[in-house]
C-alpha cells in the first residue's frame, strides 16, 4: 500500500501513467466477481443496491441473488465514454426485473424531462448526481434545495406538457427513439409530440 504522500504525488505528476494507477489503485477493482458480491450479500442483511447494471443478464444475476435493488448507471459516462446510454439500457433492464427489486437511473439526469423520460420507461425513481453538487458548491444547503425545487418544478412542467396529470399516467406510456437520440411519445393516450 503506498503513502497517501506517494499517493498525491502521482496525482499532481505529469506522468499519465502514475495518475492512471493511481486513480485504479483507489477507485476500482477490475478483480471483483459475482461471487465478490454474494458474499458480500451473505455477510449483511442490510439492503443492497448494485450500481452500474447496463445489460439485462447482470440484471437478472442481481434479481436471482437476492440483491435489493438495481441502479441503472454508466457513471456519467466518464469511464468509458462509449457505453450505452442510461436511457437505452433502462427498458431491457425493467423488463428483467419485472417489479420485483427497484429500478434506479443514475446517469444523465438533468432536467425535468429527463426524469419523465425514465419514470415512463419504467424506473422506479431517479438518482442525481451532477446537478445537487452544482447547487451545493454555488450555494450550500440552500443551492441544493434550489436546484431540488428547480428540477421538480420542471419535472411538473414536462409531466402536464406530456398530457399526464400523475405519475400513475406515465405507466402505461411508450417512449421511442426517434432521430436525432430524442424521445418522444408515439400516437396515444397522453399526445406528446415534442422533442426534448
Amino acid at each position: 500500500m503506498r503513502t497517501l504522500r506517494q499517493l498525491h504525488r502521482n496525482v499532481r505528476e505529469m506522468d499519465p501513467r502514475a495518475a492512471v494507477q493511481t486513480f485504479t489503485e483507489i477507485y476500482s477493482r477490475p478483480s471483483l466477481r459475482w461471487d465478490d458480491l454474494l458474499r458480500i450479500r451473505d455477510l449483511t442483511s442490510l439492503p443492497i443496491l448494485l450500481k452500474g447494471i447496463l445489460h439485462p443478464h447482470d440484471a437478472s444475476r442481481a434479481v436471482d441473488a437476492g440483491f435489493d435493488g438495481i441502479i441503472v448507471s454508466n457513471h456519467g459516462g466518464r469511464q468509458l465514454d462509449g457505453a450505452v446510454a442510461t436511457l437505452e439500457a433502462l427498458p431491457r433492464i425493467v423488463e428483467v426485473a419485472n417489479k420485483r427489486i427497484p429500478v434506479l437511473v443514475d446517469s444523465g439526469i438533468r432536467s425535468g424531462s429527463d426524469i419523465l423520460k425514465a419514470l415512463a420507461l419504467g424506473a422506479t425513481a431517479v438518482l442525481l448526481g451532477r446537478p445537487y453538487v452544482y447547487g451545493l458548491a454555488i450555494g450550500g444547503e440552500a443551492g441544493v434545495r434550489e436546484v431540488l425545487l428547480n428540477l421538480l418544478a420542471d419535472f411538473d412542467l414536462a409531466l402536464g406538457l406530456s398530457g399526464a396529470t400523475a405519475l400513475s399516467d406515465l405507466e402505461d406510456a411508450t417512449l421511442t427513439m426517434r432521430a436525432g437520440r430524442s424521445w418522444c411519445k408515439e400516437q396515444g393516450k397522453h399526445g406528446y409530440g415534442g422533442r426534448t
